[in-house]
C-alpha cells in the first residue's frame, strides 16, 4: 500500500512544481496596481505637511510652484487645518478645477480633496485614477435628471489598507466633481466627531 502511495506521489511532484509555478506568476499578475501609492501632486498622504506658503510671486490658483494660501488656512470641527493648495499649471491635469484642499492634523496629511470640472471632466479623472490605483473595488453609474437634461454620473472607489480613494462625477452641480484620497482614521475621527 505504501509502494502504491509512493508512486502516486512521484508522479504527481513534477505536475504540482508546474503547478504552483503557475499558481505564482498568476498572483503577481493579479496584485493590485500602486497599492502603497499615496503621491498626490507632489504631496503625500500620511506624511508631514511640507508645502510652503505662497508669496507675492505665485498666482491666485495656478502658480509656477506648489504652495498654499497661509491667510486662508480654517479649522474644520473635528481639528483638521484646511490649506487650499495652489498647484503649478505646467502639471494639473485638465479635469482638475481650481486648488487641491489638505487636510492636516497634528502636522500630518490626513486627506485631500481635489475638485473636477464635473461630467466633462469625469472620464478623464476615472482614467487617470484606473491607471494609478487599478480597477476600483466599487463603481456605479446614475443617471441624473438636470436641467431637462440626463447625465451619466460616475463614481467609483479604491480601498487600500490604510487609506481609501473615492471619486464623485458630480457633487451636486454637473459642473464640480470631487476626487478624495483620505486616511482611513481620517474618516474614523470625521464619523466620530458627527455621531456626537
Amino acid at each position: 500500500m505504501f509502494a502504491k502511495n509512493d508512486r502516486i506521489m512521484a508522479c504527481m511532484k513534477p505536475s504540482f512544481r508546474v503547478f504552483a509555478t503557475a499558481f505564482a506568476l498568476l498572483a503577481a499578475t493579479v496584485a493590485p496596481a500602486a497599492a502603497g501609492d499615496k503621491m498626490v501632486f507632489g504631496i503625500e498622504l500620511g506624511a508631514p505637511f511640507r508645502v510652503p506658503v505662497c508669496d507675492s510671486r505665485d498666482g491666485a490658483v495656478y502658480s509656477a510652484r506648489r504652495c498654499f494660501d497661509g491667510a486662508a488656512v480654517t479649522r474644520n470641527a473635528w481639528g483638521a487645518a484646511r490649506h487650499e493648495v495652489s498647484l503649478p499649471s505646467a502639471e494639473t491635469p485638465a479635469y482638475v478645477r481650481g486648488t487641491l484642499i489638505a487636510f492636516v492634523v497634528d502636522g500630518i496629511v490626513e486627506s485631500m480633496w481635489i475638485e473636477t470640472w464635473g461630467i466633462q471632466a469625469q472620464g478623464g479623472a476615472l482614467s487617470a485614477l484606473t491607471k494609478k490605483y487599478g480597477p476600483p473595488a466599487r463603481a456605479r453609474e446614475e443617471r441624473r435628471n438636470t436641467l431637462r437634461s440626463r447625465f451619466a454620473v460616475q463614481f467609483a472607489e479604491w480601498d487600500f489598507a490604510d487609506f481609501f480613494v473615492k471619486f464623485e462625477g458630480t457633487t451636486g452641480s454637473i459642473d464640480w466633481g470631487r476626487i478624495e484620497v483620505s486616511m482611513h482614521r481620517y474618516r474614523k475621527r470625521a464619523e466620530e466627531y458627527q455621531k456626537r
